[in-house]
């Protein structure tokens, strides 16, 4: 896919997100977590863990960079990149820019930022690419944070004076069964409140239809997770 029909693509799907996410407020089935000051505590409606959160604007919150990648079963990583850490890192880049053109996640502190960050500060000794993240994997329902992953999040998110973190867990490209080329890139990862030490939703968001090999399943995959999480 050419740079320019990316940025079209791109285009397109920033411009129906208003549309979209608003009819997603709307729907009784959201998780939203209110947008009180940090000072008297953030609290959650009752809601199903399964939905996607959308985060309060106003508020801190630190996303990390993707930790794994999940080779496909019939060789060739997801967006033709290679390799999972290749792959890994160009979902990281797509979704620092997807975050970065929400308007919701202004003042986000975004995978870059995380990581200059702690190269500034290196006796935190925290990796954010390296977290003690397989407890989340191996126990998706977990409301609770483990040590040392607690320490770590916390940690790190103290450097932004944030109490919500984004953590990407584990990206993959997931075949239709009847249609190989619309196949999507999922991606699963956790909200977390790191001053309650709790996992306030962990799931997974898939991109739009799209070949295995093409850089668009990253790409959509990436807009649609900041159009859910931080919509405009």
């Amino acid at each position: 896919m050419s740079d320019g029909a990316m940025r079209e693509m791109r285009g397109e799907m920033r411009a129906r997100a208003p549309a979209t996410a608003a009819a997603r407020r709307a729907a009784a089935g959201v998780l939203l977590l209110l947008p009180l000051p940090l000072n008297t505590g953030l609290a959650a409606q009752d809601a199903s863990f399964e939905r996607v959160p959308t985060l309060p604007n106003g508020v801190p919150v630190v996303v990390f960079p993707v930790q794994s990648a999940v080779p496909p079963a019939e060789g060739g990583w997801v967006g033709d990149t290679g390799s999972g850490r290749r792959a890994i890192d160009l979902l990281n880049a797509e979704l620092a820019f997807a975050f970065g053109e929400e308007a919701g996640a202004r003042g986000w502190a975004l995978g870059p930022a995380v990581e200059a960050r702690l190269a500034r500060n290196p006796t935190i000794g925290v990796d954010p690419r390296r977290l003690a993240y397989h407890g989340l994997l191996r126990d998706p329902g977990r409301r609770q944070l483990y040590e040392p992953l607690h320490t770590q999040l916390r940690q790190v998110a103290s450097l932004f004076d944030a109490r919500l973190v984004v953590l990407p867990l584990s990206v993959w490209y997931r075949r239709a069964d009847r249609a190989p080329d619309a196949g999507r890139a999922v991606l699963l990862l956790a909200v977390i409140d790191v001053r309650r030490s709790a996992v306030l939703w962990h799931g997974t968001i898939e991109g739009r239809a799209a070949d295995a090999a093409s850089p668009a399943a990253l790409t959509t995959l990436a807009l649609r997770v900041a159009d859910q999480l931080a919509p405009s």
